[in-house]
């Protein structure tokens, strides 16, 4: 593939081979990434993995860090974190905020690569992706953020994502109210999976001073740690920004209307709401499988390994002095509940589908 190819796949308009219609209206960015990577030194972060030239690197900068790291060196925010404190662990962090992602575009531009190479290449070293952030900027726009936190607040929405919460702000001018822009969250800010839906026009306009665009909407996803990785690893897979975010999205919130009968009472039945149906088009569905099973599995185990495992020690013992194996006769006589099973069979279908799927 030659530079020219590489630049135009860049590119972040909506390509993807399952969408029929033209997308030119909406564009989709990492916006923040944030890898944490251990074995190797700070210098072939700098020339190796980020392949930025070391003299454009401002090392041991007085700029800030992140809590329980410090900011070691930086190209404006580009930047490469120690951990201190608490967080002490051996290695590095590479935090790239939304203006630091459209700097490093620059260095990829120049490099005569995409996003995509940069992941692969770091994906081969010693790493994890404590968070990336994926964004749909929508210039039509499609949809109307007040609207969809109307919908949210009147329970028409379909979502595994519980906690719900909104945010509009105005100020007030003689008898009216100057709207300045509002947001909806879906999911908690904890939590390893968020969406963000907001007036981007307005927060633009607020922060920065810009002229005032009231047809900019963009739909964040921000996925953290094991999410972080899966996302990843589906970037690397389809090599495409736009198809992961809509297809993560579409596989994560239905936003719904009532039935013009009025004779459905099943939420999972209701009808999509015409202005979401019309923004997803024929967009399939990602389902990042996780493996929630692992931390109850983990749990069992030091359990088993605080409170059971010396009771089993000594009857191994007094089994060996005996000729009997106690323990095969505790698991023969044992049968798992529905609970264990349900554990079992979810995380052996996991290990299968990473296998099939590879690690990043």
């Amino acid at each position: 593939m030659t530079t020219t190819d590489k630049t135009a796949r860049f590119q972040p308009s909506y390509t993807n081979r399952r969408v029929t219609r033209q997308r030119d209206d909406l564009t989709a960015l990492i916006d923040w990434c944030q890898i944490t990577i251990k074995g190797i030194d700070v210098f072939k972060i700098i020339e190796d993995i980020l392949r930025i030239p070391l003299n454009l690197m401002e090392l041991h900068g007085e700029g800030r860090g992140i809590a329980g790291h410090e900011l070691i060196a930086g190209f404006d925010n580009i930047k490469i974190l120690k951990p201190t404190g608490k967080a002490q662990y051996e290695g590095f962090q590479i935090l790239m905020s939304g203006s630091g992602c459209r700097n490093y575009e620059n260095f990829l531009k120049i490099n005569g690569e995409t996003w995509f190479d940069f992941l692969e290449r770091v994906c081969a070293y010693n790493v994890n992706f404590p968070r990336i952030d994926l964004a749909i900027d929508d210039r039509k726009p499609y949809l109307k953020i007040p609207d969809l936190i109307q919908l949210a607040n009147n329970g028409l929405l379909s979502s595994q994502l519980r906690s719900i919460s909104a945010y509009s702000s105005g100020e007030l001018a003689e008898d009216d109210v100057i709207q300045k822009g509002n947001t909806l969250y879906l999911g908690s800010p904890k939590s390893d999976f968020r969406l963000v839906f907001y007036e981007k026009g307005y927060e633009q306009h607020e922060k920065f001073g810009k002229e005032l665009d009231i047809n900019w909407n963009r739909y964040e996803l921000r996925f953290r740690q094991e999410w972080a990785v899966r996302v990843v690893q589906e970037l690397v897979k389809h090599r495409d920004v736009a198809r992961v975010a809509m297809e993560v999205l579409n596989g994560k919130v239905r936003f719904l209307q009532k039935p013009a009968d009025g004779a459905t009472v099943r939420k999972r039945l209701y009808p999509t709401y015409q202005l979401w149906r019309e923004f997803m088009g024929d967009i399939g569905k990602i389902k990042l499988t996780m493996n929630p099973q692992k931390k109850t599995l983990d749990k069992i185990w030091n359990w088993l390994t605080i409170y059971v495992a010396p009771s089993l020690k000594l009857f191994s013992e007094l089994g060996k002095a005996e000729g009997r194996d106690y323990l095969e006769l505790l698991l023969d006589g044992a049968e798992m509940n529905e609970t264990q099973k349900r554990l079992y069979e979810d995380y052996v279908k996991f290990c299968n589908l990473d296998e099939k799927g590879g690690g990043a």
